[in-house]
């Protein structure tokens, strides 16, 4: 089992109050039924702590594709008249349709909230990002992912803004002419925002890019919704509602940026990855552009990942009894303890070109190990977590590997997806920004190996 280790920064010490977060879940089979149970939970735990503040509340909402389009369409005004007359507040709703939910006993199919009530001192602010506000799809390129004009479609519309444009020498480096929107634009400390949590398409590379400039002291956290065009005919279903309206998108990204002002613990997502057997020696990157591999150190070590690949089975043992997919574990050193996975999508190791799923640079003089996932997989583990007390967030990629879930008790709101999920930690002052290099290693990063997770244990 490998981890991505993402290490908490120093920071002013400061004095800070436990805020109030609520986790529920329910497997009702009737969305109105589950959305009433998780309500009365959160409206339990409101109860218990007086009001410290008028701000308005919000609610992080995933609801698994099991349920109707018109109950899922619904979900948003129930949810937001059911708070308001539990808690006595306005509450904002921002969410997704999810393949499962991930719970203390296990995954299913449900609804899962995560509710936040600011206290003094503190605020949210819910946002939606799309393709109005410069955002480009990058993924729609093909396998090596080369900048090209075609991919810049907002070139001759309007001019960049922004101070974080990367270069155009592949897609990982086009140049962005993303906006933030004004919710968070308007904010007018950057370093209070702890953490920005959201659900999205699949399109979330600039938009990680931007999060990370704006608001380099936070966590990022974000899942890529399930895809339900067989649903309700939308690709995706991307739920919001603020100011008393409500909207579905099919596309872009929802989710909320917390800020506090009383300062307090940095929070840092920790990345599992499991399955995964490796299938070469650790071998250093010679030659690379953007995405793709082009040579690796010695011309035979190529062959011998070829040879390993299409060993038997009987040879090495069950460890090699793979389910065919290949991916590949980057490191910045060969003994590196932290490590990114990416799985290869196109190339031929023949040649040593191969293609990596990620948006970012792969750099000369890393190093890469390749791994595939074992057919004959362990039982997932309950994931590391905090008690029962401190609600955890926690993501997982679905995709023919069960999911570890947390450990029982746990308060948890959680969803597995296909699609994967972003993560970020808070980024060190004196490090390179993401303009700076673009490389894998810098900023939040995309995760859709089958079988990975993510856990944030909220203070």
């Amino acid at each position: 089992m490998l981890r991505h280790i993402l290490h908490p920064v120093s920071t002013a010490a400061g004095h800070t109050r436990r805020q109030l977060w609520v986790a529920a879940s329910s497997a009702d089979t009737c969305l109105a039924a589950a959305a009433s149970q998780c309500t009365k939970t959160i409206a339990a735990a409101v109860r218990q702590k007086a009001r410290d503040a008028a701000s308005p509340a919000t609610c992080f909402a995933l609801v698994s594709q099991t349920y109707s389009a018109v109950e899922i369409d619904r979900l948003s005004a129930n949810l937001t008249q059911q708070l308001a007359h539990a808690t006595g507040q306005h509450c904002s709703i921002s969410g997704t349709v999810v393949e499962q939910i991930i719970g203390s006993r296990g995954t299913a199919a449900g609804l899962s909230l995560l509710f936040h009530r600011p206290e003094r001192g503190q605020s949210n602010h819910p946002f939606y990002i799309g393709d109005q506000h410069g955002r480009q799809r990058l993924r729609e390129v093909a396998v090596g992912r080369w900048h090209t004009a075609a991919t810049d479609r907002f070139k001759t519309q309007q001019a960049a803004t922004t101070t974080w444009q990367p270069g155009s020498s592949s897609v990982t480096r086009a140049a962005s002419h993303l906006e933030l929107p004004p919710e968070l634009q308007a904010i007018n400390d950057p370093s209070a925002v702890h953490l920005v949590l959201f659900a999205a398409d699949k399109e979330t590379r600039q938009v990680l890019d931007a999060l990370d400039a704006r608001f380099p002291r936070a966590a990022k956290l974000g899942i890529v919704g399930a895809q339900t065009p067989f649903v309700n005919g939308r690709e995706f279903t991307l739920l919001a509602s603020s100011n008393g309206g409500n909207a579905i998108y099919e596309s872009g990204v929802v989710g909320v940026a917390f800020s506090d002002a009383t300062g307090g613990h940095e929070l840092v997502p920790q990345v599992t990855y499991r399955g995964l057997v490796p299938v070469s020696d650790v071998l250093r990157i010679e030659r690379c552009k953007g995405n793709v591999v082009l040579e690796l150190e010695h011309g035979d070590r190529a062959h011998s990942l070829i040879a390993a690949l299409r060993r038997p089975p009987t040879e090495t043992g069950s460890a090699t009894d793979t389910d065919g997919r290949l991916f590949a574990r980057v490191l910045s050193t060969r003994d590196a303890h932290a490590a990114l996975v990416f799985q290869v999508t196109g190339g031929n190791p023949a040649k040593g070109g191969l293609a990596l799923d990620t948006l970012r640079d792969l750099s000369p003089g890393s190093f890469v190990q390749f791994m595939m996932l074992s057919r004959h997989q362990p039982e997932p583990q309950p994931s590391a977590g905090a008690s029962g007390t401190q609600p955890q967030i926690h993501f997982g990629v679905a995709g023919g590997c069960r999911v570890a879930c947390p450990r029982a008790g746990a308060q948890v709101v959680g969803a597995a997806t296909e699609g994967g999920f972003c993560y970020g930690g808070p980024m060190p002052v004196d490090s390179p920004t993401v303009s700076d290099c673009g490389s894998v290693f810098s900023g939040s990063t995309e995760c859709a190996v089958p079988g990975s997770t993510v856990t944030l244990t909220l203070e």
